[in-house]
Formats: C-alpha cells, structure tokens, sequence
C-alpha cells in the first residue's frame, strides 16, 4: 500500500487526505486489503462497504497505477445493476432486466468506454431505461398480462398513464421487439416543442467580451466560457478536453477540437496560457497524472459536466443558448462541412443549422477543387 499512500501524500492539500485515512470505514478497508481478506482487485472490491470509500479508493488504485484501468463509470453502473436486481422478487422479470442489461446496454456501454472515458450520462441513462423497463413490466403484470401477450391497448394505457417516463421504458420495448419476447407493436410519439431560440449576436460577443475582461470570475469557468461562446463547444466535450488538447508554439495557441487544431484569438489564448500556468497548482484536482483540462474531485477523473454548466450559469453564461448563437454565426461564416470538421459537428448537424438560418452554403462540396 507504500505506492498509494505516496500518491496521497503527493497530492495537494495533504492534510485533508491524512483525515480521510484515518476514517473508521477506509482503515478497516485498508487493514482488508492488507491482510488479504479483500483480495487487490477490481472484483474484490466491487461488493465492498459503504460503496463510496470502496469507490474512491479503487480510482486512487487506477491513478496509481496499482490497478488496470477499467472504465470508472462501468464498474459504478455494474454496482448498481446487481443491487437493483437483487431487489426484483419475480424471477421473470429478473431475466428479463437481466438480459437486456447484459445484452444490451453493457455491449453499448463498453463499446463508448473503447473510443474514450465515459461521462456519468451514459449509464445514468442506463438506470432510467432499467428502472422504467422494470416499472413497466410489473404495471403488465398488475394487468394479468404478460410481455408476450402484450396488446397496444396495453402500450397505449401505459404512455399514457406514464407519460413522464416514457421513453426510457421504449429503449426496453424496441429491445423486447427486436428479440422477439414481445409483439410488434406501435410505441406512441408525442413530440415535446421545447424553446431553443438562441441568444442574439450583440449579446453573445457583449458576454465573450465580458468574459474576456473580467477578472473577478474564476480562470477556469471563463475559459470555459470562452471556448462555449467562440467555438460552439458543449459542455460535456469541453469537460473530456486535456492538456495535450491545448498546443503553444510560442507564438499560436491552438486547440484540438477537431481535424485541424482550431487557433485562439489573442486574448482568449492569452486566457488559456494564464490558465495553463495555474493548472498543476489548482486545489481542486484530485491527481496530477490525470491531464484533463478541467479536472474532478475524483482521482483521474474530469469535472463533472453538470458542476461546470453551474459555474458557467453562475457568471451569467447560459451554455445551451450560447452555444445555439455560436454555431448558426459559425455556419454563416464558412461553409458547413468546414465547420463540422474543425468543430468536431456531424455535417448532417451544420448543414441543418445553416438551412434553419438561411445560410448560402448547402451547395458546396468539401474537398480539393483545383483538378
């Protein structure tokens, strides 16, 4: 255990790691390991108690290199799948949950995990699609129906008694269709219109400038800020940047968002050189061998998509809006499949902007046109 407490020790703020070691629940973990009694692995410490120390300790072990890296997001999801399914009585609906777990969401999941970490929206979807697929099958059942003799009067009474919930629980219906274990039937569409007018274009560049001269925010929420209001980035992307995404020459700041790198104007890469210069000393960052641009609390993980779409609302940055007013300027700027490129967009996505805001683009093909 030398190598771990090392990493803890070498971290900042070590006063507070000092105390969480010395809580009741990680010594009689730690003791465990020790002795042999949990085994120093993933599947030793996957049933461990309370859930969270046994957490916490295995990403310290990842970071640390003590154990392989697995994909910290699965083995979470993993924890909470056996617990929920322990807790299922019908033994056919706990086949049921079970397989489409199995079959369906682990292979989905694991094939993300293999293009990149995984954030904490993936298998929290994951859990709705679980909860309302059980919570369907039992509303069956309390019908006297079962999934094999499920008629489309029954669909239709449950999305509408459900509406709220329903389309989690249609993941688990086009599952059961497609496997066969239930009929073809129609899965009811209600479309949801939802205001998504983004901001005007006076008032992003007034927020960019703002952003850009204001020194009371914190550094990081206005780099963030920055790359949402310039270059139409999401906050769940900007979350998965590194440092190895960010390149200074000397002379240009340029970040990988897609194929070329994008250049920084001046004054934001001056932002984003200040930034960099503050990184390997923020207190918040949990390890200093992670190398992500906006690091977590927890060891080798990123900030929390959520916690920074907070801190962007809490200087005044709405994130969707803004990123909505960045990328229709952006399309009718440049054609849309440069912008996809660059920007890391499908090109189905620009060139749908670029019609929605009247753009002149639709006819241009990318590529080399000089033969």
């Amino acid at each position: 255990m030398a190598p771990l407490v090392d990493l803890l020790l070498d971290l900042e703020r070590p006063k507070s790691r000092l105390i969480w070691l010395r809580r009741p629940n990680v010594v009689c973990l730690l003791q465990s390991l020790a002795t042999g009694r949990v085994s120093l692995t993933h599947e030793g410490l996957q049933q461990e108690t309370p859930w969270r120390t046994a957490s916490h300790l295995r990403d310290l072990l990842m970071d640390s290199g003590i154990l392989p890296h697995v994909d910290r997001q699965i083995l979470l999801y993993e924890r909470w799948l056996a617990e929920r399914l322990a807790t299922i009585k019908d033994p056919e609906v706990h086949r049921l949950l079970h397989r489409f777990a199995t079959w369906h969401q682990m292979r989905r999941l694991r094939a993300k995990a293999e293009k990149g970490p995984l954030g904490r929206s993936p298998t929290h979807e994951a859990k709705q699609q679980v909860t309302q697929a059980g919570a369907f099958l039992v509303w069956l059942l309390d019908r006297s129906r079962t999934l094999d003799h499920c008629q489309q009067a029954d669909l239709d009474a449950w999305h509408t008694e459900k509406y709220a919930t329903r389309r989690p629980a249609q993941v688990f219906l086009r599952w059961c269709m497609e496997a066969g274990t239930m009929p073809r039937i129609v899965l009811p569409t209600h479309v949801v219109k939802q205001d998504q007018t983004p901001m005007h274009q006076h008032r992003r560049l007034t927020l960019l400038r703002r952003v850009l001269n204001d020194d009371s925010p914190p550094l990081r929420s206005r780099v963030a800020a920055a790359l949402v209001l310039l270059y139409a980035q999401p906050v769940s992307r900007i979350v998965r940047l590194t440092t190895d995404d960010i390149v200074d020459d000397g002379t240009t700041v340029t970040v990988r968002l897609g194929d070329p790198p994008s250049p920084l104007p001046a004054p934001v890469a001056d932002l984003m050189r200040c930034y960099l210069a503050e990184h390997p000393n923020l207190a918040y960052a949990s390890s200093r061998s992670s190398g992500w641009l906006f690091p977590g609390r927890q060891a080798g993980q990123p900030m929390h998509q959520t916690s920074l779409q907070d801190r962007l609302r809490d200087i005044g940055i709405p994130p969707q809006r803004g990123r909505a007013s960045s990328i229709r300027q952006l399309v009718l700027q440049a054609p849309a499949p440069v912008i996809a490129k660059a920007f890391g967009y499908h090109d189905k996505t620009t060139t749908h902007l670029v019609t929605e805001a009247g753009g002149t683009w639709s006819r241009y093909a990318p590529g080399d046109h000089k033969r």
